[in-house]
């Protein structure tokens, strides 16, 4: 699971990493100790795009 060899994006520790990837295309890594804290941002970064995107949706059929 932590095969990358790398800096960790949350404790800034070169470690072995997992990849997180947003829904926006980008990515960050994270080491073992940082990976349940970086799971979590990362899901309610997604969460929040999502709902952002669902209402700039509605506002666009609301003008149509």
């Amino acid at each position: 699971m932590f095969t990358i060899e790398g800096v960790c994006d949350w404790c800034k520790k070169p470690a072995l990493v997992i990849k997180h990837e947003y829904i926006d295309s980008k990515c960050h890594y994270s080491c073992e100790q940082c990976n349940s804290i970086a799971t979590l941002d990362v899901r309610q970064f997604n969460i929040g795009e999502i709902q952002q995107r669902e209402r700039e949706q509605a506002r666009q059929s609301m003008r149509q």
